[in-house]
């Protein structure tokens, strides 16, 4: 069901996030052994993560010494999306046997999710989508999270320990700050293509790609104005989105229109983003 929303040939959606960090061999460890990626090599001063030894969905640039994230423009959070409760009730026990501090966790009503921070501060979410009966995720209608049901989830936790992601694992979404809610909505709506599904009072936006609840989505949060990440600090460095061939031409040509120029790379196309960040179109 997870696929229907992540489908190369008709949805919009990130394929990969490529973050900077201060410490790669700390970082890959993180990655690894807290949020259970594997790894899939290293190049440089670059590493590559995914579920499986081939699909990246995530690459970590080290620059040495580089400040922690704060309250700036970027990256907010990516979420890795797990198939069912079972893996998030043993993903859950798994943090709570390690003793990782988490800085949320919530029941949104379409799905529920576990907040935590990278050892530079990114941000990531690790969750779990409800479904109807006809196997089509619900609609994000309201914004008002509830506290996670333990007792319930508990009964969908699997006598087996948690080792790592299983490869059904899904690059869920990506949710950024940004510093324009209007120029933000007319990059990735205008521009992208995506489609709002719900908008919290002005101050969020969440859009998506084929009646997902989202694909992608970016707050104010961080004041209106906020700042662009130093070149010397972790954070968000750039990230790929997944385009339908039927939808490539005429993105390029509405980006350029709107003056965010294309440069075509490898039959690919790169645009920067009202943040500042490179965004790689990639086309099955």
């Amino acid at each position: 069901m997870m696929k229907k929303y992540h489908n190369k040939e008709q949805a919009i959606f990130v394929k990969r996030v490529n973050l900077i960090v201060s410490d790669l061999e700390r970082s890959v460890e993180f990655y690894t052994k807290e949020i259970g990626l594997t790894l899939i090599g290293k190049e440089g001063n670059r590493a590559f993560l995914g579920v499986d030894k081939e699909n990246v969905i995530l690459s970590l640039k080290e620059i040495k010494g580089a400040e922690k994230a704060r309250n700036n423009i970027g990256l907010y959070h990516f979420a890795l999306l797990l198939e069912n409760r079972q893996v998030f009730a043993q993903f859950l026990k798994h943090l709570a046997d390690l003793d990782y501090p988490i800085t949320g966790l919530s029941d949104h009503g379409i799905s529920e999710a576990i907040y935590l921070q990278d050892p530079d501060n990114n941000g990531v979410e690790i969750a779990v989508d409800r479904f109807d009966s006809k196997g089509n995720v619900l609609r994000l209608d309201g914004f008002g999270p509830k506290e996670i049901d333990f007792f319930d989830l508990k009964k969908y936790l699997p006598k087996e320990p948690f080792t790592k992601l299983p490869e059904t694992t899904l690059l869920g979404h990506l949710h950024l700050h940004v510093a324009d809610k209007t120029e933000a909505k007319r990059f990735f709506v205008e521009g992208l293509g995506f489609e709002v599904q719900f908008d919290y009072r002005g101050v969020a936006v969440f859009t998506s790609s084929q009646g997902y609840h989202h694909h992608l989505a970016f707050n104010t949060w961080n004041g209106p104005g906020a700042r662009r990440r130093e070149a010397n600090q972790a954070g968000l460095e750039s990230y790929v989105l997944n385009v339908p061939k039927e939808l490539f031409v005429t993105m390029k040509q509405r980006l350029n229109e709107m003056g965010y120029p294309t440069k075509e790379l490898d039959g690919a196309l790169e645009v920067v983003d009202v943040n500042g960040d490179k965004v790689l179109l990639e086309t099955a």
